[in-house]
């Protein structure tokens, strides 16, 4: 197999199984159903991956790429942007995932199998969120000094986990329940008081 068309057909292949995976789950999803999907022989597509959670595990990657993407800085950030950083972020997060239901389907399944009890899924929801919370933590640590030690009688891990799972849930809910700018509101309401060190609500 060629490298190009090698390289084009695991692009096909994992684009059909983020489709599988975000409309069906990991249970409901099939091999069957994807190779057909793609005109692919399984050999083809065992060639690439091993299994159904080997390819599972790369659309997820990907899925957590696109969150990275967009959420932590390229370069350096200057002190003046500090502020909006994670608002602004938070806002192309939700505006990002509001343009692409599979993404959110794909999240909203996730959350559902580890929640049966998938326990590889469940595995993976671990480690994506560990790298994503040390990530964060040197990050906010290098622009907020002030939060070395959490703040509220939060760690700053612990904080980064509430950012994590407040996005999660509005991810979940915008759309249905919430309007995208309500969504925004209170993502901006969330990441300001907490950079503020939990500042009250009054001026």
């Amino acid at each position: 197999m060629k490298e190009n068309n090698a390289q084009d057909t695991r692009t096909l292949i994992l684009s059909i199984a983020r489709k599988h995976f975000a409309e069906k789950g990991f249970y409901g999803a099939s091999i069957d159903s994807i190779v057909k999907e793609a005109n692919l022989s399984k050999g083809a597509l065992y060639w690439h991956f091993s299994g159904k959670l080997d390819l599972y595990r790369a659309v997820l990657k990907g899925e957590v790429e696109r969150i990275r993407h967009i959420m932590v800085p390229d370069q350096p950030e200057k002190p003046e942007e500090r502020e909006g950083l994670f608002i602004a972020r938070g806002e192309q997060l939700i505006d990002a995932m509001m343009k692409d239901q599979l993404w959110r389907m794909f999240s909203v399944h996730m959350a559902l199998e580890s929640i049966r009890g998938n326990t590889e899924i469940q595995d993976l929801n671990r480690l994506i969120s560990l790298s994503f919370v040390e990530e964060f933590e040197s990050i906010l640590m290098r622009m907020y000094p002030s939060l070395k030690d959490g703040a509220g009688g939060l760690s700053l891990k612990e904080l980064i986990r509430i950012f994590e799972n407040f996005i999660a849930g509005l991810v979940s809910n915008v759309g249905t329940t919430l309007s995208v700018d309500e969504a925004k509101r209170s993502w901006k309401f969330l990441v300001t008081r907490v950079l503020k060190g939990g500042a009250p609500y009054a001026p």
